[in-house]
């Protein structure tokens, strides 16, 4: 639909149903709460179904934008139930799924009632065979698949053949108002730590993390590292810190609700994942003005200007992360003009771009 054609009158806000697995920390709920809080009220009423009990932090501040939470209990069967029941209890009209499991869910509970849906594709994590069977069915079954990066809609064709005549991209927000640079004067190359953020789990390969914070530690003596999150595999991390021998120059926060004033407190940030989708670490860290060295997965490319406001790398090289970041912390006239070109770069991914192109979606597809 054009800029310029006439939208249909409609007697009531677009009843929307949101579907997501959980509400705790993470990229997609971030963004799906940014939705929830950008979404016009005159158009749309937005009802989310988390398929888990985990509901915090995400649950209380989507509720806080006036939007209802359902969370879901019990085994499978009796989630799809009740989210099939949900769904015609609130009078959904159109149903959009978050994240792979959120597809499967959506599919089986509108299998009945066959309304608009719209999936989504957020990462490249391979699924198992049960959810692969699922989320090729739910895709072929939307009138719209979201993707967050040209990545993930690669991914998602070749993975789950899913027709890409359908596929819609519409990149990350980043809330740039929570997200700010330090004030003048107070942001210094030299003054501030290495920081990551992301749960302690294999895809974020903190292991490679330390490694490379050891080789730059034995060459800048300044250099400390922060490490945002938590997860299973903390201890084994700590292990390998004391290992190495940079216990005492590593800081593990453990989950922050204040993770802006953290990542504004830096010099840089590394992204050392084994796979992502669009990561939104790397926009908060832009919109922080930090510049960013990140492994070459998922979106990254599509985000980070390499060579402008930080670098892209291959996977799993630490040295280059060591490299780069040996030039950040020695020159700060360097370290300033990929500062000061990131927080410009992440200006350009704002919420409200992203919360219209959800909208105009939504409203191509019901019409």
């Amino acid at each position: 639909m054009s800029s310029g054609d006439a939208k249909p009158t409609r007697s009531h806000p677009i009843r929307l149903g949101l579907v997501i697995g959980q509400l705790s920390a993470g990229g997609a709920e971030g963004q799906l709460a940014l939705l929830c809080r950008g979404l016009d009220r005159a158009l749309f009423t937005p009802t989310v179904y988390c398929l888990s009990n985990h509901l915090e932090p995400y649950g209380p501040q989507i509720e806080a934008t006036g939007s209802r939470v359902r969370g879901l209990r019990g085994g499978q069967i009796a989630r799809a139930r009740q989210l099939r029941a949900w769904l015609n209890a609130d009078g959904i009209e159109l149903v959009h799924a978050w994240l792979y499991i959120a597809n499967a869910y959506a599919w089986i509970a509108n299998l009945a009632r066959q309304r608009p849906m719209i999936t989504a594709a957020r990462n490249c994590k391979t699924q198992g065979h049960l959810s692969w069977i699922a989320n090729t069915l739910a895709f072929r079954a939307s009138r719209a698949i979201v993707v967050n990066s040209q990545d993930v809609a690669r991914y998602i064709v070749a993975r789950y053949r899913a027709p890409h005549e359908r596929i819609q991209l519409i990149y990350n927000a980043i809330d740039t108002q929570r997200f700010t640079p330090p004030s003048p004067g107070k942001g210094t190359s030299a003054g501030g730590a290495i920081v990551t953020v992301g749960r302690l789990v294999e895809q974020k390969n903190h292991a490679l993390f330390l490694n490379a914070a050891a080789q730059l530690a034995s060459e800048v003596t300044a250099a400390r590292f922060v490490i945002v999150g938590d997860g299973p595999l903390r201890p084994q991390l700590e292990a390998q810190a004391r290992q190495l021998g940079i216990r005492d120059r590593v800081c593990f926060t453990g989950e922050r609700p204040d993770v802006e004033n953290v990542v504004r407190g830096a010099a840089l940030f590394w992204l050392t994942s084994r796979w992502e989708g669009m990561p939104n670490v790397v926009l908060e860290a832009m919109a922080s003005g930090l510049p960013v060295i990140a492994a070459d997965v998922g979106g990254t490319r599509e985000l980070i200007r390499s060579g402008v406001d930080g670098f892209v790398v291959a996977a799993g090289e630490a040295g280059a992360f060591v490299h780069h970041s040996r030039a950040f912390l020695t020159q700060p006239e360097l370290w300033q003009r990929f500062a000061t070109a990131a927080r410009a770069r992440a200006e350009e991914f704002s919420s409200a771009r992203m919360v219209a192109a959800m909208s105009q979606l939504y409203e191509e597809v019901l019409n």
